[in-house]
């Protein structure tokens, strides 16, 4: 009886292992291309920058702040995401 018991336990953990490593393979790929597309965003800040300096564009100034300003808040919420979310497991005792 007993030994029935944990081998369906044994079973529904090995169910859940498979299931989260197929959800940190596709966080992983999700990230890939957010990294991407972060650094074509940063290319294209970069270049609007130079033309803000120049102070030649006022649609480029206004895109510059609002980008820099998402990008800040955005930073804030990964760190929040970070230090309430994320935690080590407490051991087991």
């Amino acid at each position: 009886m007993a030994e029935t018991a944990i081998t369906a336990v044994l079973s529904k953990l090995g169910e859940l292992a498979v299931s989260e490593a197929k959800i940190l393979l596709q966080v992983g790929d999700d990230i890939i291309l957010l990294r991407d597309r972060l650094e074509w965003l940063q290319a294209f800040v970069r270049d609007a920058d130079r033309k803000r300096r120049a102070g030649t564009d006022g649609l480029t100034r206004v895109w510059v702040r609002q980008t820099r300003d998402v990008a800040f808040d955005t930073e804030d919420a990964l760190d929040d995401f970070f230090h309430e979310e994320v935690r080590l497991p407490s051991p087991i005792h």
